[in-house]
């Protein structure tokens, strides 16, 4: 069985399309890449996002012991002004 070349035309024709596949190849490979990229600004982003969300939720906490506080201060000190005014009529 002998080995028969292919006629000149076909193999410019397969060196075309080798040629083709080779450019797009490169370009789906710098495609990824970009997605890539944008991928992983992204992940940075949402990992920033979560750390300021939790910073925040501890500051509305610590807030809201704040207010809790002062209400409580309020409510006492209301009570003592109430004493003093009482107090004081008689």
């Amino acid at each position: 069985m002998s080995f028969r070349r292919p006629h000149p035309r076909q193999r410019r024709v397969c060196e075309e399309y080798k040629a083709k596949l080779e450019e797009e190849n490169y370009y789906l490979c710098s495609e990824l890449q970009t997605e890539v990229d944008i991928n992983h600004q992204n992940e940075r982003r949402i990992n920033q996002l979560e750390r300021d969300y939790f910073r925040c939720e501890q500051e509305i906490q610590d807030l809201n012991r704040e207010i809790e506080h002062l209400e409580n201060a309020s409510k006492e000190e209301i009570s003592e002004l109430k004493s003093e005014i009482s107090s004081l009529k008689n």
